[in-house]
């Protein structure tokens, strides 16, 4: 399959970052080598209880002398740092940590973190919510500021960026952005995008780049859906934002139709694939 990507996909893909689950690096160690592929290793709770320092040097030095680049990427299920709960709270801080513990290791370019706020269950509390999130974030904050990376805090169930902007207002800007998933603003988000990208641009640092109808997170390839990637990038390109892209495909083969997507939306709104994916914004 890869052999009938076109030109310009390759290319592109010497600018984009890759979701790859720990759990699934070995199988897919060769491909990433051999392809030089930026990735954005997730990590998640179990993952977190069973490796070892040495595994994870191990995993750095593969990746450094194959030239790629490393984003992290939080683990999530069941984490809530403004559960009214405060031994839950306490959990998601530790796993935060220990999260972080990885990013000691392997120097990221920067990590992303979900919220953990669900408005099925929050909405009627959100501003007690922020209050009681607020020392989790800054005590992760102070601790990504001593191993020098950004935390990204990635859009999911909000329904408009409010949440977001009120958080990272009462968070130091040096070592807390904001991660745009399109996906998950396209099918859970009650504001449209140009909406959060207003709110949120001067914090954006990341975007994680999938596609679906609306209706489901489906991690379609980009341009299989309905997100409207023309006004993403030409947003982007107005504003001369170049925030870092991380392709999230869910099988192998959406990895090459989304590079062939990507390449076709980036050329179109975005000035090449030259423009993507630097990974700054703006303090």
């Amino acid at each position: 399959m890869i052999d009938y990507i076109t030109p310009e996909a390759v290319r592109l893909l010497e600018h984009v970052h890759v979701n790859l689950p720990w759990e699934m690096f070995d199988r897919f160690r060769d491909l990433v080598v051999e392809r030089r592929i930026h990735v954005e290793i997730g990590f998640s709770a179990v993952d977190l209880d069973g490796v070892s320092r040495r595994r994870l040097e191990e995993a750095s030095a593969l990746l450094a002398n194959a030239g790629c680049r490393i984003t992290l990427h939080a683990p999530f299920w069941e984490l809530c740092p403004g559960s009214s709960d405060p031994l839950i709270r306490q959990v998601t801080l530790l796993r935060l940590h220990q999260f972080l513990d990885v990013a000691a290791v392997l120097q990221p370019a920067q990590v992303v973190c979900h919220t953990g706020y669900d408005p099925r269950h929050h909405e009627g509390m959100k501003a007690r919510w922020i209050e009681r999130s607020l020392p989790v974030w800054e005590a992760l904050a102070d601790r990504a500021g001593r191993i020098g990376v950004r935390i990204l805090l990635e859009n999911v169930w909000e329904p408009e960026p409010s949440l977001h902007r009120e958080l990272l207002s009462r968070l130091p800007s040096e070592y807390l952005g904001f991660c745009l998933d399109v996906g998950h603003q396209h099918c859970f988000s009650e504001a449209p995008l140009d909406v959060w990208l207003e709110a949120l641009s001067s914090r954006l640092g990341e975007l994680h780049l999938h596609d679906n109808d609306g209706r489901r997170d489906d991690h379609l390839p980009v341009g299989r859906g309905t997100v409207d990637f023309g006004t993403l990038f030409k947003f982007l390109s107005e504003r001369r934002i170049t925030p870092l892209l991380t392709l999230e495909p869910h099988r192998e083969d959406h990895l090459w139709e989304s590079l062939e997507g990507l390449s076709r939306v980036i050329g179109e709104g975005f000035g090449g694939a030259e423009r993507a994916g630097t990974g700054g914004f703006r303090r």
